[in-house]
């Protein structure tokens, strides 16, 4: 990883930036701005979610603010219990702590979103849901 004084500007074409699967199958991303790139703050990605992805997991960031840009298809977000439709143009925000989960809206087709995390980093915390 480079240090601050290290870091040099980035720039890659979005359709040339390296790829990988998301969790359970549920699409793919696009890894565009990282540690890998040089950024020590900051964690940009596409996601493409398929259209049966479901919720995802219940989730929380401990320290980290995320940030979710809608551009194709319907991204369904439950932050602590109340659910938020999202479409093209929609920008959402979830605060450290806020347990929530997203995933795409059935039978809308695949959900494209531009996902940011601030401060980059793993603060991915996984909330047990009583049976």
């Amino acid at each position: 990883m480079a240090s601050a004084s290290e870091s040099k500007p980035f720039f890659i074409k979005i359709d040339e930036a390296p790829t990988g699967q998301l969790k359970y199958d549920r699409g793919w991303t696009q890894r565009l701005v990282n540690e890998s790139t040089g950024a020590r703050l900051v964690d940009v990605h596409i996601n493409h979610i398929n259209d049966d992805s479901g919720p995802g997991e219940l989730h929380y960031h401990a320290h980290t603010e995320n940030v979710y840009v809608v551009l194709e298809g319907t991204l369904e977000v439950v932050v602590e219990g109340e659910r938020h439709l999202l479409e093209p143009g929609w920008v959402g925000y979830i605060p450290p702590g806020a347990h929530h989960t997203a995933g795409s809206v059935g039978g809308k087709g695949v959900t494209k979103v531009i996902e940011i995390y601030a401060p980059a980093g793993k603060d991915f915390q996984v909330v047990e849901e009583p049976s």
